[in-house]
């Protein structure tokens, strides 16, 4: 029987064994409580310390790349916007009146789609970073 975990089973037993086995050895060790909690707080700070060190090594070294992507697929989307924007108004006129009616019987607000490109917007909005910005008008203004 084979194992698809490619060992990432084992390697978090692993890590989770070494945290269980520290916890237990400062827990058991020959120290006063008030010792052992007091070299608790300075390790935890330096973990803390340690920790926000490498996030803000993360956070540069990723910074650019986002930017560098976001960049690269900026023009990709436009055209896309270019191209499903027939296609979703074809769509929408026609199952506009179906959608309203089904929603009135639902006892719900109608379901036209505001002109401004609604969901179809608001995900492209999304895919390229820029929701929130002052071009947004009708049903996505409230979201900003």
């Amino acid at each position: 029987m084979a194992n698809n975990d490619n060992g990432s089973s084992f390697i978090a037993g692993f890590f989770v064994g070494g945290i269980i086995g520290v916890i237990a050895g400062i827990l058991l060790a020959p120290k006063s409580g008030s010792e052992t909690r007091a070299e608790l707080m300075e390790q935890s700070e330096a973990w803390r310390e340690r920790a926000e060190e490498i996030a803000a090594r993360v956070r540069e070294g990723v910074g650019p790349t986002v930017e560098g992507v976001r960049d690269r697929i900026a023009p990709t989307v436009d055209v896309l916007r270019e191209r499903v924007a027939p296609a979703v108004e074809s769509v929408r006129e026609p199952v506009a009146p179906v959608a309203d009616a089904v929603s009135a019987r639902l006892g719900r607000a109608t379901a036209t789609v505001p002109a401004d490109g609604g969901p179809v917007t608001e995900a492209i909005e999304v895919i390229e970073g820029t929701e929130g910005d002052t071009k947004k008008s009708g049903s996505t203004e409230a979201k900003a």
